[in-house]
């Protein structure tokens, strides 16, 4: 009995297991399949504005009317899963294109009872459709809604193409067809994402994103504007001003895909009665966002550089290893005496950029050559190295 119940037990426990693993299974399908509809539901939301651009602009081309006429959009058919959120973004982006563009000389009226559901009864029988599928409605449109021409949009899938046919009919029982065209965009071809206020053809549009692409060579100048902070000095130290650089060079980059590059600049600074100088400085740059650089979200990148700088005047007295008296800087402030001072730095930091012509950056640098004056003091100490100085900089790249 004891072994029947066993055996029972862990059979049980079996088929739980496999329910369980079946509802799994399941769900991780459902998911995916989502993920799909999702995916091809944005594309195929992108191709139909870019159908119902092209036909507004080949109405800003050549109206279809000779002078400004009321129309009402009669009916938005999409394809069969779609429904009415695909309907009510063709509506709003249809709108949009035809106020920001008069010249169509096509002016969108209100029509309530076209989408709504009337009846109709003769001695044929009872009819239950939409009011603009009512022949008894159509007599009556014009003269409610003031306008004189209904708009028929039908979006549908054939193959791997969305098509769209487009007519324009007058507003009677005949619903005589005065304008009509079929577009029709194939999935194999990226949509153009023209915007709504700048309407231009197909061809304009690819030579614009050539254009782009074209003004994304390989080399840029950039012109920086940089600060250095050196850490505060050590018991009985004076203290470091800071430093300010502006800074301009060229930067190359090593793929179209923008995720390496490298640059080299000089510099130069100048702060009456405290100091001057010259500076240049090689770096390297890796993007940490994604494969490819982006046209339309900020790029991080990390950076490692190497950089000398010579500095003069009265601030240099305090790169010195011993802390200057004041006969030292009064005589450097006066000319009496000039001091020079030139030391390496390595630089390791974060550059945020925008659209590869502006950027913010943060970084430290090490500077071995000033570890021994008494009037920095260092952020961290690396064992092998000192991080003396912290940084912040501008840049815009042309």
């Amino acid at each position: 009995m004891t072994t029947s119940k066993a055996l029972f037990g862990i059979v049980m426990m079996l088929a739980l297991s496999a329910s369980a693993q079946e509802r799994t299974d399941g769900d991780l399908q459902r998911g995916q399949v989502e993920a799909l509809r999702r995916q091809m539901a944005n594309e195929l939301h992108l191709q139909a504005f870019d159908l119902l651009d092209e036909l507004v602009y080949s109405w800003t081309r050549g109206s279809p009317f000779p002078v400004d006429t009321a129309v009402i959009v009669a009916d938005v058919t999409v394809p069969l899963g779609f429904g009415s959120g695909l309907e009510t973004l063709i509506e709003n982006h249809l709108t949009d294109l035809l106020l920001k563009h008069p010249e169509t000389r096509v002016r969108l009226a209100h029509c309530p009872t076209c989408s709504a559901l009337t009846v109709h009864s003769d001695k044929n029988g009872t009819v239950v459709a939409r009011g603009i599928d009512s022949p008894e409605f159509l007599k009556q449109a014009g003269k409610v809604t003031g306008a004189a021409q209904a708009l028929f949009l039908d979006f549908e899938a054939e193959g791997s193409a969305l098509v769209l046919r487009a007519r324009l009919t007058t507003l009677d029982e005949q619903l005589t067809i005065t304008f009509a065209r079929t577009l029709s965009s194939s999935t194999t071809s990226a949509a153009l994402l023209r915007s709504g206020d700048h309407l231009v053809s197909a061809d304009d549009a690819r030579q614009e994103y050539l254009d782009a692409l074209r003004q994304r060579g390989p080399t840029n100048v950039p012109v920086r504007l940089q600060l250095i902070q050196f850490h505060e000095p050590n018991e009985g130290g004076i203290g470091m001003v800071p430093l300010v650089w502006l800074q301009t060079g060229v930067e190359l980059n090593f793929s179209e895909a923008r995720d390496w590059s490298g640059s080299i600049v000089v510099g130069g600074t100048w702060v009456p009665q405290l100091y001057s100088g010259l500076m240049v400085e090689a770096r390297i740059n890796r993007l940490l966002t994604g494969t490819a650089a982006s046209l339309t979200h900020p790029n991080l990148y990390v950076f490692l550089g190497g950089s000398m700088s010579v500095i003069s005047g009265p601030a240099s007295l305090l790169m010195r290893d011993d802390i200057p008296t004041v006969a030292d800087l009064i005589a450097s402030a006066t000319g009496a005496t000039v001091e020079i001072v030139g030391y390496p730095a390595a630089t390791v930091g974060l550059d945020l950029r925008i659209g590869n012509r502006i950027g913010a950056a943060i970084f430290t640098q090490a500077t071995p050559s000033l570890s021994g004056s008494p009037n920095i003091g260092s952020y961290f100490d690396l064992g092998i190295t000192k991080i003396q100085t912290i940084g912040g900089e501008v840049t815009l790249w042309f």
